[in-house]
């Protein structure tokens, strides 16, 4: 049997997307995660992508690599990737939120990582912070 794993990335859009392309971005993976019961949460700040994958490894090692590949985003940095026993996500194809910067500022705990002028030197320092960004979300929403 496989192992379960969860990864945390964080990527830059190439563009600001609309509500309706990330829609059509929902609409197209997750009947595939579902299909491959992948599970997670995608969160959304203007440019800035924080996504949570959780399933057999093979799989999510195999999706990130696609991922990496994805000429919608640039600067994916892995910040997380452990084995788990269970899933923080376990009925949640793709859960999303779109927070602006405003409402992210609003979060108990809130951290600037998403709203840092430079934001790859932030997040060479900030694991902890995304953590604890992806905490206080599924806490307060």
């Amino acid at each position: 049997m496989s192992k379960l794993i969860q990864i945390v990335y964080v990527s830059c859009s190439r563009n600001k997307l609309s509500e309706s392309e990330l829609d059509d971005i929902l609409s197209e993976i997750r009947p595939k995660n579902r299909k491959n019961s992948i599970t997670g949460l995608l969160l959304y700040n203007d440019e800035i992508f924080i996504q949570v994958l959780e399933g057999k490894s093979e799989i999510i090692n195999d999706l990130y690599e696609r991922l990496k590949k994805d000429d919608r985003h640039i600067n994916i940095v892995l910040i997380l990737k452990e084995n788990i026993k269970k899933r923080s996500f376990p009925d949640w194809s793709m859960g999303y939120h779109k927070l602006s910067k405003e409402e992210s500022k609003e979060l108990p705990g809130f951290s600037n990582l998403m709203s840092a002028k430079d934001f790859k030197e932030s997040l060479k320092k900030s694991s902890a912070a995304v953590v604890e960004l992806i905490d206080k979300f599924m806490m307060y929403t």
